[in-house]
């Protein structure tokens, strides 16, 4: 399973089937819950998992992912990244 990178770039015009997408949390975000963190020097970056389906060749629909299955766990782990305790 790819689980693609904050920063990672799709072309939506050739995407035709639904991804799997880290996003940063914003600091003042208080109502997104996180899944994973990562220290950056004595910052926490705290990220959510996206899954993004496209809707036209310049947009797309994003839906968190809350509840994450072992694959998931494993290809967040693989990316150097910490799960948060109880998921």
């Amino acid at each position: 399973m790819e689980i693609l990178g904050t920063t990672q770039y799709v072309d939506l015009k050739s995407q035709k089937e639904p991804w799997l997408q880290l996003s940063v949390i914003n600091q003042w975000d208080w109502n997104t819950k996180a899944i994973s963190f990562e220290l950056i020097g004595n910052t926490r970056v705290s990220y959510c998992l996206k899954l993004n389906t496209p809707k036209t060749h310049d947009s797309y629909h994003s839906k968190i992912i809350e509840k994450l299955t072992d694959e998931m766990k494993k290809a967040i782990m693989d990316k150097g990244l910490i799960l948060l305790n109880g998921l």
